[in-house]
Parts: structure tokens; sequence; C-alpha cells
């Protein structure tokens, strides 16, 4: 059983089915989770900031830490080793407002909303969301059963494995290092 870490500006997807695709400390960036049920395929990515224009030189290095760029990355991955955008299961989660009231930085409400258009761009809808607020989560996703869950870090933080208990059974694994981008 593998456990692939996902960082932040990075993705990573599989079909080993004894696998766990997870990232940590989502604040105001977005975790976008993928599942593709027939083909089994499942997907993380870590975004950072909404739009890539912002610093088209690091877009270029670093696709992944923009909801524009790094969200086409995940699903042509995905892709890749047999899923198909129309079964694509989406669950989103972060987009808090953690270091500033600053309403006009609002990172985190910019980064939900390119989230979703770049996702409807596509044509994957999202089926769950656990975003805003003051609160950091992690998402995690068990490939054999497209089973997620969000751990809300913070005052009253809990575990919502709204669909089982693939939260509990990584709380209990050790960090595996090493994961490739896309693996089978």
């Amino acid at each position: 059983m593998g456990l692939i870490v996902v960082g932040i500006s990075e993705y990573r997807c599989s079909t080993d089915r004894d696998a766990s695709i997870v990232t940590y400390a989502l604040g105001s960036c977005i975790g976008v989770g993928a599942f593709d049920p027939v083909a089994g395929v499942a997907g993380i990515l870590h975004f950072l900031l909404p739009d890539s224009r912002q610093d088209p030189e690091r877009a270029l290095g670093q696709p992944a830490s923009y909801a524009d760029t790094g969200i086409p990355l995940l699903i042509r991955a995905m892709e890749r080793l047999g899923a198909d955008r129309r079964r694509i299961r989406v669950r989103l989660a972060g987009g808090a407002q953690i270091l500033s009231d600053n309403a006009q930085l609002a990172v985190g409400k910019r980064n939900y909303m390119a989230a979703r258009k770049a996702l409807w761009q596509l044509g994957v809808m999202v089926e769950m969301e656990a975003v805003g607020g003051a609160v950091s989560r992690n998402l995690g996703i068990t490939v054999d059963t497209g089973d997620f869950w969000v751990q809300t870090k913070g005052p009253g933080g809990n575990t919502d494995n709204g669909n089982g208990s693939a939260g509990e059974k990584l709380a209990r694994r050790g960090l595996v290092t090493g994961a490739r981008e896309c693996q089978k």
C-alpha cells in the first residue's frame, strides 16, 4: 500500500489499486480530487493561484501552480491512463481565507472561482466541495474505491469521510515518498 503525496504546485495520478493520493495544508490553495470509476484512475492537483497570466515565466516552469494550467494538466494526465472526462467525478477542498482579512486579496475565493471555471471549460463538473471559511484542509482519495476524505485543521476540525473510512486508513499509514507524476 502506497501513499502518494502531492505537494504545493504539483499533481499526481495513479491506477494503482493499493495506493492512496493525499495533499496537505490547503489554506487558500485548492485541492482538486478527481476519479474515474470505470477506468479506476484517481488524481489530485494542489494549485496555489488562479491565473497563470500573473507570472507567465513561473507558469512555464510550474504550470501546476495555477488553476487555468494545472487543471487541464491533471485531466489530460488522467486521460493518458484511460480516464474519460465525461465520467470523472471531482471534489474540491481549500479556498480558505487564512492569512488576511483583506477582501481585495481574497486569494481563496479567486482560486475557487478559477477552479470552477477551468473545470466547466473542460466539461468536468464538481460533485462535492469543502471550500471557504478560515481553516486549513487535507484532501485524500483511495484509488481502489474512489473514496474521498477531507480533514479540517483548526478550531473544531474533523475528518469528513463522506463515503468510507479512507481518512482513518490514511491516518494510520506513514508517508511514502518518490511518487512519479502519474503512475500505473
